[in-house]
């Protein structure tokens, strides 16, 4: 029986289901056997489904609890108020490797962090800026993150926030955390027009949209686009304070099964 063809590690870190810089670290620290040829990682399939199957398999290492992340909580927080983007990065990374969900570090390492430098900068105790390069570091934390699930999807959806809503943030956060739940998400992001979004809508195969709401004062708006787009046939789940991004992905899934 001939021998399959071993795969570079893109489509390796796309058969796992994990961005691939987490399956260059595993290669670089030993976890996944790999050969350099022409400049190129290759991963003999073998070697790959193993690495697949024993990544599957039931592990004697807890996920990290509520106490665990509390503590991450505050080590991310003194790295994003120092521009820590390697501490930051390695927190995170850590955390994923362990079998925390993109959903718990949101809500419990990364959030917690960004909440608290916020309300520092309104208080005045932390420069406009401080603020603005830990949200870029979160950025690229979830970048990385980020998981391609394997598997047919469960459809589309897209995830935007309306004109006047400036906080991209958010919404990169609810997409991050869609795509683990393993939708195929139209990231669209922060203050898109409502027209383009109807046109959007009408112009592609959306099985469901999801508004962010962080700016209360442009609430009227993302209500009528909510109402605009359900009366076309599309459904919406708005987002908004005191709520969860557990809540977001059951809303979601309710929203398609109607």
């Amino acid at each position: 029986m001939p021998t399959a063809p071993p795969v570079d590690l893109h489509a390796a870190a796309a058969e796992l289901g994990v961005h691939y810089q987490t399956a260059y670290r595993w290669v670089r620290t030993g976890r996944l056997p790999a050969v350099k040829v022409a400049g190129r990682y290759q991963v003999d399939r073998s070697a790959l489904e193993r690495f697949a199957h024993d990544r599957a398999a039931p592990s004697a290492v807890p996920t990290p609890g509520p106490r665990r992340l509390s503590g991450q909580a505050e080590r991310m927080h003194e790295a994003l108020v120092a521009g820590d983007d390697t501490t930051a990065r390695r927190i995170a990374r850590r955390l994923d490797e362990e079998g925390a969900t993109i959903s718990d570090v949101i809500t419990e390492v990364l959030s917690p962090p960004l909440q608290r430098i916020g309300q520092a900068w309104r208080d005045g105790e932390l420069s406009i800026w401080v603020e603005h390069r830990a949200t870029a570091i979160v950025e690229r934390i979830l970048g990385e993150l980020t998981p391609t699930p394997r598997g047919r999807r469960r459809g589309t959806v897209v995830v935007a926030a309306v004109s006047g809503d400036l906080h991209a943030l958010p919404t990169a956060m609810a997409a991050a955390t869609l795509r683990a739940d393993n939708w195929q998400v139209e990231h669209l992001g922060a203050d898109v027009p409502p027209e383009e979004l109807v046109h959007f809508c009408a112009a592609h195969d959306v099985s469901v949209v999801a508004l962010s709401l962080t700016n209360v004062a442009v609430a009227d708006v993302a209500e009528g686009l909510a109402a605009t787009l359900r009366g076309a046939g599309t459904p919406v789940v708005l987002g908004g304070a005191g709520r969860s991004l557990d809540d977001l992905v059951a809303e979601v899934r309710e929203a398609v099964s109607h």
